[in-house]
């Protein structure tokens, strides 16, 4: 397995920042550039085994990804894994604890993961997590501190 950790500290509180990632249709907003989202077709609130729909294209490559949430836990953790994607094994934790010094919320995307060889296994998976998602997660981040700055002005 392969693992993939970013934290960003961001002004908001832990329950404004869990109740924006438990509903997929806000991928929307902190989708990279290039990433059109054709369709979601997901409920508005997380619950334990619900599953959720991402239909996505760049490029020419349309890719149907299905989630299920395995833990829900307001309004520090959510975790989804991955039914039906790319990968053999897919596990997302979105994780949200108050700043030390009361500045906001950390939050932490922690990605356990693993791609079938014929995807390119473990070569495959170290690229990924040295290389495309560090650009994706600084993307998601920078995003999401762009919609807090918006939603404040």
């Amino acid at each position: 397995m392969a693992l993939y950790t970013r934290s960003i500290t961001l002004p908001a509180s832990p329950c404004r920042l869990w109740r924006f990632h438990e509903n997929p249709r806000n991928l929307r907003i902190v989708a990279p550039s290039g990433m059109n989202i054709r369709r979601i077709e997901a409920k508005e609130t997380a619950a334990v085994g619900e599953q959720f729909t991402v239909v996505v294209q760049t490029g020419p490559f349309v890719l149907r990804w299905t989630g299920q949430w395995q833990k829900v836990d307001p309004p520090s953790v959510l975790v989804d894994t991955g039914v039906e994607c790319p990968f053999s094994f897919w596990q997302h934790e979105h994780l949200f604890e108050p700043a030390h010094d009361d500045s906001g919320t950390v939050m932490t995307d922690r990605v356990t993961f693993r791609l079938p060889p014929r995807r390119g296994g473990r070569p495959a998976d170290w690229v990924l997590a040295r290389f495309v998602f560090p650009v994706i997660f600084a993307g998601r981040h920078r995003a999401m501190l762009d919609w807090l700055q918006r939603e404040r002005a």
